[in-house]
């Protein structure tokens, strides 16, 4: 998609995404020139006060720039509440991990289900970088549960923190910070962000030892090596991430939501032009520079990826499988029934929401999910209609 055919932001959002491209062209000046494109995406992303998700600017719903899941229907976030009865109900004392909580959509529905349940968490502790968002949060739960808004935490940082139960995460690791580099002949490039005439612009230095070394062990996994002007990313720093999150589970359930691949997929030589997208008022392109501040930045999730580093790190992986199938191993089909709809208007609604969490075309196929598990045993039922674990 060209930039021309992109809605233009008002003169306010200019004006902010200007003072966000002038730290970040002073970022490269001092770094002689260019910045590393996972430095540029976790500034853009996650810079105080003006990155895309610490500013306040309406990211998700209708007048945001997308929409995720658990805004799409509340059936959503009961599958996942189904999920957590399994589990909440093996540990005296529980407690829930939500990472990256959006609009505090899918915690308030979430925790209302487990209120009918009778398996609400001693704890819901939530993992929010943006002050904007956990505003939001807390309004929100506080309006749907102030019976349980005490036991409600909001935390910005893991450290000590330590409990039996489950880490949610959904749509997460499709925003943490990657290198995009370029396969040149029989050596590897990293594409870097340099700075000229007001533009930002790709370019390529031959890569150093530490992501060559990143690269050729891919490449090691792949059934031949990239082709010549082969372009793509890689996360360097998710093993890292992977084992702040375990850290935090004494027993229990990592659940990783998210659009991606296995890594035959992710890297086929079809993908010559690798998974970076990015999302403006419900828009999806490819140009990462179009109005720093204002756009989320995205990588679809190597889950093969995933899957090897929690093996590293001591956890198992309990099943992989995608949306659609996650959400009838969660008992969504028992869902739709109870509710039970007899005008036209609602069941028209339904549909439409079913079909954007189920079909392929929609969420159903593109998005999966990964269950990575801790001194638990227990089969999920999320993963009892299909498991791939083998497509990893």
């Amino acid at each position: 998609m060209k930039q021309s055919s992109l809605p233009l932001p008002d003169f306010s959002a200019i004006a902010h995404s200007r003072q966000l491209s002038v730290c970040l062209k002073n970022l490269i000046d001092e770094c002689e020139g260019s910045i590393s494109f996972d430095k540029y995406m976790n500034l853009v992303l996650y810079q105080p006060e003006l990155g895309y998700y610490n500013s306040a600017t309406q990211k998700f719903g209708p007048k945001g720039d997308f929409v995720t899941a658990p805004e799409i229907s509340s059936l959503f976030s009961k599958c996942i509440a189904a999920q957590c009865s399994q589990i909440l109900g093996d540990f005296e004392e529980s407690a829930i991990l939500e990472i990256g909580a959006g609009n505090g959509t899918m915690a308030r529905d979430l925790l209302l289900d487990l209120e009918k349940r009778h398996l609400l968490p001693g704890k819901y502790y939530i993992l929010e970088i943006s002050p904007y968002l956990k505003l939001k949060q807390k309004k929100l739960l506080r309006e749907a549960l102030p019976q349980f808004i005490d036991n409600i935490e909001w935390l910005s940082t893991l450290s000590n923190l330590k409990f039996k139960g489950l880490v949610l995460a959904n749509e997460v690791i499709d925003a943490l910070p990657v290198k995009r580099f370029k396969k040149e002949s029989s050596s590897f490039k990293e594409m870097k962000v340099g700075y000229s005439k007001d533009n930002f612009y790709w370019l390529d230095v031959v890569a150093d030892p530490f992501l060559t070394e990143h690269l050729k062990d891919l490449e090691s996994k792949l059934p031949a090596p990239f082709p010549s002007n082969y372009y793509s990313e890689i996360n360097v720093q998710l093993k890292e991430w992977l084992n702040i999150i375990q850290s935090t589970i004494d027993e229990g359930v990592i659940l990783f939501i998210d659009y991606g691949y296995s890594v035959l997929d992710y890297y086929h030589p079809s993908r010559f032009d690798g998974n970076l997208l990015c999302h403006y008022r419900h828009h999806v392109h490819n140009d990462p520079f179009f109005y720093p501040g204002l756009q989320d930045i995205t990588t679809s999730v190597n889950f093969s990826a995933v899957a090897e580093y929690a093996g590293d790190i001591g956890l198992n992986v309990s099943g992989y499988t995608n949306q659609v199938y996650f959400l009838f191993g969660c008992g969504l089909d028992d869902l739709v029934v109870k509710m039970n709809l007899q005008d036209i208007s609602s069941q028209t609604k339904l549909s439409q929401e079913l079909r954007k969490l189920t079909m392929p075309d929609e969420m159903g196929e593109r998005f999966k999910v990964i269950g990575l598990t801790k001194k638990y045993n227990k089969k999920l039922t999320c993963f009892s209609k299909m498991n791939q674990i083998n497509r990893l």
